[in-house]
């Protein structure tokens, strides 16, 4: 069901020192290739990503679902190195991946930050044979609400809001919004990057969508709704109902530059973010066992606290704006921990992996 979406003025977004990076991701400290070694969804790889693979319940054409679905691939100069997610190349099947630990993540934010944002890098392709469907959903713990999101059709173009919502005459649920002007479809130049933003208020249940040309934003029905998942969907695109559309080929999607962030304010598609949007913190190795560095060109590091999955501090530093840090993990159990990255620029929070 669509819903027609508002057309609002862009306007200049001033950013704000509250907002909290929770996720960083260029991909070009990946080896190209296949992400993991998993399609299962039970196992992730050695950075904690979870890839699922599915052709669906049978009769269905889909032959393809593996884990060279995803991959790391080379790209161009400005994007070096991005993520592509294959589709089915059948009626049934559908894709995922995302992170663990993103409600670890999020219960660690600062108090007032109950806005989650998420900026990312999409590339438009080319219309082809393919219905397969791509997009980036914000899910609750249960997977059934999806709080924010993006759905984009690999054969029109066609870019779509998503989000969970009521209104009148309409039962509670997952629906996708026009983007447009007058209740119409918004469609993406081929062949091209292109910059979308999503933010969820916990507080007020508000949707917000940025990017070229749009900024819209819906009153959703999740108010009070922790997300706990952020997921890359890719969904087959057959249509069972009339008129009846059925998929026969697979797509391929790329994407690149993830900023997840918890804000107090919008922030979203801010001229501010999106220029030191690169310059986030390095912390690497990652996993590691013994020693783990921690650094951020002209940036000062006040202190770094970890944090295990139970919420205990384990480990608090204090440094006078330094910009380069090794610490020493040895100590530690085995096991996940959230570094809270404390410098003159806010917080921001990392998980790291102890070996």
């Amino acid at each position: 069901m669509k819903k027609t979406l508002l057309f609002l003025s862009l306007f200049g977004i001033a950013c704000t020192t509250s907002a909290q990076v929770l996720i960083a991701e260029d991909f070009n400290a990946f080896p190209i290739g296949n992400v993991g070694t998993d399609f299962t969804g039970a196992t992730p790889n050695v950075v904690g990503i979870y890839t699922l693979s599915s052709n669906g319940t049978a009769p269905t054409t889909a032959t393809n679902a593996g884990n060279d679905n995803y991959q790391i691939v080379a790209n161009d100069g400005t994007h070096v190195n991005v993520l592509q997610i294959t589709g089915t190349n059948g009626d049934k099947g559908s894709r995922q991946l995302w992170t663990d630990g993103f409600s670890e993540l999020w219960s660690f934010r600062d108090p007032g930050n109950d806005i989650i944002e998420a900026e990312f890098d999409l590339y438009t392709g080319t219309s082809g044979t393919s219905r397969n469907l791509m997009g980036l959903y914000i899910m609750d713990a249960t997977r059934t609400k999806y709080v924010g999101g993006y759905v984009f059709n690999t054969n029109t173009l066609v870019l779509s809001g998503l989000a969970y919502y009521t209104g009148t005459g309409a039962p509670v649920g997952n629906y996708t919004f026009y983007l447009n002007t007058g209740g119409t479809n918004l469609v993406l130049p081929a062949n091209t990057w292109v910059r979308l933003g999503v933010s969820f208020n916990k507080t007020t249940g508000m949707v917000k969508w940025k990017g070229p040309g749009y900024n819209g934003q819906v009153t959703g029905a999740a108010a009070g709704t922790d997300p706990d998942r952020v997921s890359l969907v890719s969904t087959s695109g057959s249509v069972t109902t009339p008129t009846v559309i059925v998929n026969t080929a697979a797509a391929s999607t790329l994407f690149d530059n993830f900023n997840i962030r918890a804000s107090a304010t919008d922030t979203l598609l801010g001229v501010e973010q999106l220029a030191t949007q690169d310059n986030t913190f390095a912390v690497y190795p990652n996993p590691a066992t013994n020693l783990i560095n921690v650094s951020k060109s002209n940036s000062k590091i006040n202190g770094i606290s970890l944090v295990d999955v139970n919420g205990r501090t384990v480990k608090q530093l204090s440094y006078n704006g330094a910009s380069d840090i090794q610490i020493n993990i040895a100590d530690l159990e085995r096991g996940v921990y959230m570094m809270n990255i404390s410098s003159e620029e806010g917080t921001t929070v990392k998980k790291i992996i102890k070996n």
